[in-house]
């Protein structure tokens, strides 16, 4: 591990840490844990640290429920083309193998993927 990518680290700092100290040292160990090059990139980061907005911004407060729907729909979309390959689909959509199956966890789409 050498680093943290300018996109990771600005997740980073746009994150309010509310469990201080303690919580970055978890999300920073987990991405060591979970990353895949040389680089702790955005998504080997938590999902709500990447979903975390400035303080200053002023949110509709539907945007998070929008987010996580069209993540959703991406998610099966690439699945449906990729004829349920989670490789291909993660290829499709521009992300590692790892963190799609992440995403599908986090979303809890399992169980929509099994019907």
């Amino acid at each position: 591990m050498t680093g943290i990518s300018p996109e990771a680290r600005a997740c980073l700092i746009r994150y309010d840490w509310p469990g201080n100290v303690r919580e970055l040292g978890n999300a920073i160990e987990r991405a060591v844990v979970l990353s895949v090059g040389d680089l702790i990139l955005p998504e080997d980061l938590p999902e709500v640290i990447l979903e975390a907005q400035p303080p200053a911004a002023t949110v509709v407060p539907r945007y998070h429920q929008a987010v996580r729907e069209t993540k959703r729909q991406l998610i099966l979309k690439a699945l449906e083309e990729a004829r349920g390959n989670y490789t291909a689909a993660a290829k499709v959509l521009g992300v590692h193998p790892n963190y799609l199956h992440r995403l599908i966890r986090n979303l809890n789409l399992r169980d929509e993927l099994k019907k």
